[in-house]
């Protein structure tokens, strides 16, 4: 009858704790949609996406998957422009179905991370946390309200789920072939997806257990897809001038400057260049000591993802912290997992494990509340440019159709826009690829369409 009792007992303990494994699922799924909330009033489109959304109106169908099939990488990020092109085929100019793409991207790409910070820590409780950390991070705010930021969310589901067919325990040449494939649509995406191969040689190298010299061979194809790809584009950046977004410098000192800009915008802070590189020398040497290949690993794979934009002088931005930003995770998953080695095994027990779990939910609401705090200037500041590029845009659309090749006018403009733009989102407003706008002082005495954007209000004047 006793042990009738225990294991009834026993089970019914197995059971509430199967329950409550669903914590870290329901505690990220939270944090993720209260995340979201923040960005809902400020989510309109922003100024790429007029210049992206007037391209693609200019393409079909066919032209938009040869772009992505074509090996020549000359046109800019085809993977993320197609998301332009569907959207803007379906939806027009409804801007929520955009960011709910790019939500669900990232939904995705969080879920992604978990599962492989678990494949190379071995750690529930490591993933868990870095996936809260993944989920709702300052650092790349953008992500959340500029749906330019489509080609970062698209690299990085393609570069992740690259990464765990690579890091399949059975690998073998189908596994080659998907792999490269997500490394293709990858780097199509956008360029900082080139570095993955590096980051799974490494993962073969330092982590793999079943790593023999017939795996190296490998390394060909995915090594040669990204060696092509980076081949094409330095010629391209070959020749800028200093002024251009993309003119690069490559040597010691941009690499290790660029390094200390980064982790500034990560923590915000303002150490110089020289602490970090300290910082991460003695991390490093702290791996080492310790034998811990697998922080060796995600040290590693912060320094090779950030290689390809680390020597832009002209163009950083913390939303580039998106696909390195999964070796922090790593690092914090490492840490996890060392924290709860050192509990004794003797406590970890039903009422331990459900303290574990409560702790994790008071992480996911402090690190919601740390992000809500240092955006919320920026959130403000976006909602009303918001507010005002939906009023100049919805303000186009009500007027009547323009006869065709019809220049419209303008003497003023919404804020931060230049007369490409304008040009821009007025042919996305009517639809239409034949129109012109100028910018102007005066209206000319021909001008049939003067138009004047006042007080975030469009106003027609009379001829």
């Amino acid at each position: 009858m006793k042990t009738s009792a225990s294991s009834k007992r026993i089970r019914l303990f197995s059971g509430a704790w199967d329950l409550l494994r669903l914590v870290p699922v329901l505690c990220i799924g939270v944090l993720l949609l209260n995340t979201f909330r923040l960005y809902k009033g400020g989510a309109y489109f922003w100024l790429d996406d007029f210049n992206n959304l007037y391209w693609v109106q200019r393409t079909n169908f066919a032209q938009m998957v040869r772009q992505v099939v074509n090996p020549d990488p000359a046109y800019f990020r085809p993977v993320g422009m197609i998301c332009y092109w569907a959207l803007m085929r379906l939806f027009g100019l409804n801007s929520a179905p955009y960011h709910w793409l790019a939500w669900l991207l990232h939904t995705a790409n969080t879920v992604l991370a978990y599962f492989l910070l678990r494949h190379f820590t071995k750690s529930h409780a490591g993933a868990a946390v870095g996936a809260m950390l993944f989920a709702s991070q300052a650092v790349f705010a953008d992500l959340y309200w500029d749906f330019g930021t489509i080609f970062e969310l698209v690299a990085v589901f393609f570069s992740f789920v690259g990464t765990l067919v690579w890091t399949s325990e059975r690998r073998g040449w189908w596994q080659v072939l998907l792999a490269s494939l997500a490394l293709l649509l990858a780097m199509k995406a956008k360029e900082m997806a080139i570095t993955m191969p590096f980051v799974w040689f490494s993962y073969d190298l330092l982590l793999r257990k079943n790593m023999e010299r017939r795996l190296a061979a490998h390394w060909a194809l995915p090594g040669g897809l990204a060696l092509w790809y980076g081949i094409t584009k330095a010629l391209w950046l070959k020749g800028l001038v200093p002024s251009h977004p993309y003119y690069t410098i490559i040597n010691g000192w941009t690499l290790a400057a660029g390094f200390g800009t980064y982790f500034n915008m990560l923590f915000k802070t303002n150490f110089p260049w020289q602490t970090w590189c300290i910082g991460m020398l003695l991390l490093l040497l702290l791996f080492v000591s310790s034998r811990s290949r697998v922080g060796i690993f995600f040290q590693l794979y912060i320094f090779v993802t950030f290689l390809p934009v680390i020597f832009l002088l002209n163009h950083r931005f913390a939303f580039f912290w998106y696909l390195p930003f999964l070796g922090v995770c790593g690092l914090a998953a490492v840490l996890t997992n060392t924290v709860v080695g050192l509990i004794p095994t003797q406590t970890r027990q039903w009422v331990a494990k459900t303290g574990a779990l409560a702790v994790f939910a008071l992480l996911c609401w402090g690190t919601f509340l740390l992000h809500e705090a240092a955006n919320r200037p920026q959130r403000s500041w976006v909602k009303d440019r918001a507010s005002e590029y939906r009023a100049f845009i919805t303000g186009l659309a009500a007027l009547p159709p323009p006869p065709r090749d019809e220049t419209i006018f303008f003497d003023s403009r919404p804020s931060l826009f230049d007369e490409g733009l304008l040009l821009s989102a007025t042919q996305v407003a009517f639809r239409r690829t034949d129109l012109h706008a100028k910018l102007v002082s005066e209206f000319p005495s021909e001008a049939r369409y003067r138009l004047r954007f006042q007080e975030s209000r469009l106003i027609e004047l009379p001829r």
